[in-house]
């Protein structure tokens, strides 16, 4: 239709698309975490992403334990006109029953943007130049789109004339893209090399009230402060070599390590960005002397449907003594040239006093 937590037995860390490092360098010195390239044809507001070409790409709620009714991907583009924001969900139940004053409160996307350039790009206030808003898909289990701007002084005037979001229901769960005219931020003018603060946040209900959220760059600090948003940098086109800056947001990466018996099990989420360029994977477990001990290329799995990709790894670690180790997830192109590239620290067994 159109329209860490701890366990019995086990330690579950899920390490996702937070706490950025500076990759590259901004104007200001923030971190650049993520592009938007330009669409490469006219995005025709229907709801099935079916011309989302060449998008970039962010899984978010890789590891999450409901991942049937969570897990998802944010798409982003641009042209001379609009910005882009695409939608793919796992939810088995579809709905947002609040109110319009409370569109956060259901399934449905938190948007914060900030255009401001200069020195008053990631401004600590919201002012002209910067947004944080709502929207959703849904009026109750009907597809029938809703928006709505914060409620704040400073965004009191805004009005969201020639914004859309067109949505479709799947069997899998929904999809949904929203354009957002660049005409409200008349001091932005849209070109490669542009830099943006933005977040998307995931909002999700299972039918009722809202249950769960997530971020793809930044975490709740974004509500009080633009100065959280991720930066990010408009750009012609994705060159498949310069990637590897932004492995968090195209591998996200969730382990859990098994403490009645040692194992640690890997799921990364794969965008679809990366996905034809990586033929293989490698996950290691790194020792503090930089000794691989362990290896694994883990499998690939396609989600029937929805197409969303996860790669699966785990590894056997009873052996290893105590210590402090490196979970290192690496994804290859047909030449072994690295793409994308996660690593993250795990304690195995006791610390050392």
């Amino acid at each position: 239709m159109m329209r860490a937590f701890r366990q019995w037995g086990l330690l579950i860390v899920p390490l996702l698309v937070l706490g950025f490092q500076a990759v590259n360098a901004c104007a200001d010195d923030k971190p650049l975490v993520g592009l938007i390239p330009k669409a490469q044809k006219p995005i025709k507001m229907d709801g099935k992403l079916d011309d989302w070409e060449g998008a970039f790409v962010t899984p978010v709620h890789i590891g999450h334990p409901d991942f049937a009714n969570r897990g998802a991907e944010f798409l982003f583009l641009w042209d001379e006109q609009n910005l882009y924001i695409g939608m793919r969900c796992l939810d088995q139940k579809p709905a947002h029953v609040g109110k319009d004053t409370a569109l956060y409160d259901g399934d449905a996307v938190e948007f914060y943007l900030d255009t401001r350039g200069g020195d008053k790009l990631g401004d600590k206030d919201f002012g002209p130049g910067a947004l944080h808003m709502f929207y959703t898909a849904f009026t109750g289990t009907e597809v029938k789109p809703r928006m709505a701007v914060r409620n704040l002084p400073a965004l009191k005037d805004f009005k969201l004339k020639d914004a859309e979001v067109a949505a479709e229901k799947t069997s899998w769960g929904w999809t949904a893209e929203f354009k957002l005219p660049w005409a409200h931020f008349p001091d932005f003018k849209p070109k490669a090399g542009e830099l943006l603060g933005i977040d998307c946040e995931l909002c999700s209900s299972d039918g009722g009230p809202r249950v769960d959220r997530t971020f793809v760059y930044s975490s709740p600090t974004s509500v009080g402060t633009p100065s959280t948003f991720g930066r990010v940098k408009l750009v012609d086109k994705l060159e498949p070599t310069e990637l590897k800056a932004y492995s968090r947001a195209l591998l996200p990466l969730s382990l859990t390590e098994s403490k009645n018996y040692g194992y640690v099990y890997a799921t990364a989420g794969i965008s679809p960005t990366i996905a034809k360029t990586v033929t293989t994977f490698e996950g290691k477990i790194i020792d503090a002397d930089g000794k691989v001990k362990l290896s694994t290329p883990g499998s690939r799995q396609t989600l029937e449907g929805s197409g969303l990709m996860l790669w699966n790894g785990k590894w056997e670690i009873n052996d290893l003594p105590p210590g402090v180790y490196t979970v290192e997830l690496t994804g290859l192109d047909a030449k072994k040239n690295i793409v994308v590239q996660r690593t993250e620290q795990i304690q195995h067994g006791a610390k050392a006093k």
